[in-house]
């Protein structure tokens, strides 16, 4: 009798049904290949204080979440508009991301706010950050929500755990709607005044 592994109610729906598998030295979920990892290999890419650097990785990650991984999620599970964010939510969660929560979702205007505590990242970082630094998170929200709401948007991170505070708060909305007076967003975004 081989061993059965549970991870949590939403891995071991897969696990149960085949859809988790672990083939060819690779973790699949359906047929989209993930890693498990420690959060401290992707925390360092936060400690960086390179501005440059922290808003390439930003727009990668978009990029990368609204034209593929969105994509293949909407391919595998015929998922679109609430239906694709309430799975999104729940992947994250129960990958290790923190406790994700739409606290504001306005699909009409095309924004929302989003609510992370128990980020693992945030909360491991070795420097004292004077800003908020939860880039990757910021990519991955900006890029998911570009997708989902068929438009690109922005994401930019006004509250953060590594600043002290209970949890890290992203705001989502279209590039032009931001308060470009606002540091956070000057520097989050890229915009010199």
């Amino acid at each position: 009798m081989g061993l059965v592994w549970l991870l949590n109610n939403f891995y071991d729906k897969f696990i149960f049904t085949n859809g988790l598998k672990f083939k060819e030295h690779n973790f699949f979920l359906m047929d989209l290949p993930f890693i498990i990892c420690p959060a401290q290999l992707l925390t360092c890419l936060l400690e960086t204080g390179d501005i440059d650097f922290e808003r390439k990785l930003y727009n990668a990650i978009k990029e990368s979440t609204s034209r593929h991984l969105i994509p293949l999620f909407g391919a595998e599970f015929g998922l679109r508009g609430e239906k694709m964010l309430d799975f999104l939510e729940k992947y994250f969660i129960a990958s290790g991301w923190g406790l994700l929560k739409n606290i504001d979702l306005d699909f009409k205007a095309k924004k929302a706010i989003v609510s992370v505590s128990s980020n693992p990242f945030a909360g491991k970082l070795h420097c004292s950050p004077k800003m908020p630094v939860d880039h990757i998170l910021r990519g991955i929200i900006a890029g998911i929500f570009s997708s989902v709401f068929g438009e690109g948007v922005d994401c930019v991170e006004t509250h953060c755990i590594a600043l002290g505070e209970a949890s890290c708060e992203f705001i989502v909305k279209k590039h032009k709607e931001f308060d470009f007076s606002d540091s956070r967003v000057r520097q989050q975004l890229g915009i010199r005044i």
